[in-house]
């Protein structure tokens, strides 16, 4: 029976692997040394190196075939299409309970005369030189006892899903004596305390507390435009989106304001958002923040002004008690990221003394848990040398619009999450996990995500990522008791 490939889940279906494929395996790679005066040599390193090797094809292009009789150039752009591809792809063959990460490259002939059946091959590198199966396993602990049998030829990277069940300051997850992974500070002799209470967070799943505004116009020459539309939740009941942009010319959509729960000096404000690149058009989606006078002191937000072109960019201003705005981060897109379908977008700006700080990052949107990776991170901070943005905060406000002049790149607010920063004693630590927080450990790529947060700064010394052996892995979650704790892992081959 013929077997078709898959490249990331997709197939052809008049593309079959061909009949004399044999699957490599086990490539290691060795490095000696000759010993004058001593036989043979001495076995300085083994090491599994990339594989190379050529994939033969068959092209079924007859009547009865999938698709019937096919020109050159349909083959051809088909192919070209299902192969081509920037980063390495999942290449599975039919069958087989496994896949490669698998990078094709080089170019294929295919004969001038048509043909009942075609035979060709393709190139394809393995940098990563392992099967890996086609079905992950997981584990719970029990009593922070986790039990990962991995029923590969090789040892393989985890990822640690953990909920806080209670605040905490740490997160280790250990493998034997040595092995260990840990983010924050154990030291029992420091003072331990939350100086970054919530003071407002909401994943917008409704508009209880948020007062719709009437027309008017938001004075921000980067995020602001005229507001008096309205909006809803999106399909899901996830997020607010843009329901009714009201009328008006240039940049018009709506506002909804609200309160805070106290007045703070020193905060750390978070907007989350979600945008569909898929659909051409512009956007303007933006936390406004109000002074103890309701005058507008910040703004962070992102958009997209040209209504033909995915080129969005994140923006932060600042507006002293006139009213004069100066904007002190522009951050565009990546080039990469141009191509996603949806793209998930976090600004934060803290404000510490004379000190804002703006830290910026964003997701591929694919389900969780393999949403672990963030990208296009960025940092920058800006000094309030003249003391013009100092001024106690006490209410923010969400606004989404599109241009008048253009169709809309559907947006969808997903949250806004604000903190008070109190002022540390020298010598105390902050509780970095709080209770709900979701930690999330990937071992693979070396990244670690609190609240979808990158965290990898608190990575302790001395800890480092690890993988499992192959076998029996028995692993340990501290402080015990504070966290409710998942493993998953893909069994490797060699």
């Amino acid at each position: 029976m013929m077997k078709s490939i898959k490249i990331n889940d997709k197939s052809l279906p008049w593309l079959f692997l061909g009949r004399d494929f044999n699957i490599p395996s086990f490539y290691y790679a060795i490095e000696t040394e000759k010993v004058n005066g001593r036989p043979g040599s001495i076995l300085k390193s083994k090491y599994l190196n990339e594989v190379k090797f050529d994939l033969p094809l068959i092209i079924l292009n007859s009547y009865s075939s999938a698709g019937g009789v096919k020109t050159n150039d349909n083959i051809i752009n088909d192919l070209v299409n299902f192969f081509n591809q920037d980063e390495s792809v999942r290449l599975q063959i039919e069958g087989e309970e496994w896949y490669w990460n698998a990078v094709i490259h080089d170019g294929f002939e295919i004969p001038e005369t048509n043909r009942a059946a075609i035979n060709l091959k393709v190139s394809v590198t393995l940098t990563d030189p392992y099967r890996y199966a086609l079905k992950g396993s997981m584990n719970t602990a029990i009593s922070d006892q986790i039990s990962v049998v991995n029923t590969g030829t090789a040892d393989t990277p985890i990822t640690v899903e953990a909920r806080a069940l209670k605040d905490s300051n740490f997160f280790m997850i250990a493998k034997g004596d040595e092995d260990y992974f840990m983010i924050g500070d154990d030291d029992v002799d420091k003072v331990q305390k939350d100086y970054s209470p919530m003071i407002y967070s909401s994943e917008l799943r409704d508009f209880i507390g948020w007062n719709k505004q009437g027309v008017s116009t938001i004075n921000d020459n980067y995020l602001g435009g005229q507001s008096g539309g309205s909006f809803t939740l999106s399909s899901s009941k996830e997020s607010f989106t843009l329901n009714d942009a009201g009328t008006g010319t240039g940049w018009i959509g709506a506002e909804y304001k609200r309160s805070l729960s106290k007045q703070v000096q020193n905060f750390s404000f978070t907007l989350k958002l979600a945008v569909n690149q898929t659909k051409k058009g512009t956007t303007r989606c933006a936390q406004f923040i109000y002074d103890n006078n309701n005058r507008l002191l910040a703004s962070i937000g992102y958009v997209n002004s040209r209504a033909n072109q995915v080129t969005g960019r994140i923006i932060v201003t600042l507006f002293n008690e006139s009213g004069d705005q100066v904007k002190i981060y522009d951050y565009p897109n990546n080039p990469k990221v141009y191509k996603y379908k949806d793209l998930i977008v976090y600004i934060r700006l803290t404000r510490v003394d004379d000190v804002f700080t703006i830290k910026t990052w964003k997701y591929k949107e694919i389900k969780y848990p393999e949403r672990v990776t963030p990208i296009d991170q960025n940092e920058r901070s800006y000094i309030d040398t003249g003391k013009f943005y100092q001024r106690p905060v006490t209410n923010i406000s969400l606004y989404n619009a599109k241009h008048s002049t253009s169709s809309y790149m559907p947006t969808y607010i997903l949250g806004t999450y604000n903190r008070e920063l109190l002022e540390r004693p020298k010598g105390s630590k902050d509780i970095i996990i709080k209770k709900g927080d979701s930690v999330l450990i990937d071992t693979k790529n070396f990244n670690v995500v609190v609240n979808e947060e990158p965290f990898l700064h608190e990575k302790t010394f001395g800890s480092d990522f690890f993988n499992v052996d192959k076998g029996v892995s028995e692993l340990m979650i501290y402080p015990t008791g504070v966290f409710d704790t998942t493993v998953r892992w893909q069994e490797r081959f060699i």
